[in-house]
């Protein structure tokens, strides 16, 4: 199989890791910490609402924010970068080059669906090229 056709559907992980806004950032640190995840999906009522990366997490501890008092939805990102789950692990990769980011939400039909990080696209690329 070529690079250039593998997409992001192959590497996406599902389902979601999430949490609501109205978490702690001390909450939201434990659940990233308990499941090996840089990032979690911030849902509520109307879907998703942002996201936060142990990034945040960190800016936030250098900035002297107590993470038990401190919400999610006042230090999650809002403005979330996506693709399609047909994008190829190129494409993917671009996107987040570009924006300097580590991870995408992956939708289908304009739902999210998953999410999909540098890592699982580094992998998926290793996979075919030493294969």
């Amino acid at each position: 199989m070529r690079t250039e056709t593998i997409t992001v559907a192959s590497v996406v992980r599902s389902p979601i890791a999430s949490i609501a806004p109205s978490a702690t950032l001390e909450q939201a640190a434990r659940r990233l910490a308990a499941d090996e995840l840089g990032l979690l999906v911030v849902l509520g009522p109307q879907g998703v609402r942002g996201v936060l990366s142990e990034r945040d997490l960190v800016n936030a501890v250098a900035e002297g924010y107590d993470l038990g008092v401190e919400r999610v939805a006042d230090h999650a990102v809002t403005d979330v970068l996506g693709v399609a789950e047909t994008a190829t692990l190129g494409e993917a990769a671009r996107v987040m080059h570009e924006a300097g980011i580590r991870h995408l939400l992956v939708t289908r039909h304009g739902t999210t669906v998953g999410v999909v990080s540098m890592r699982d696209v580094l992998e998926g690329l290793l996979t075919v090229a030493v294969v």
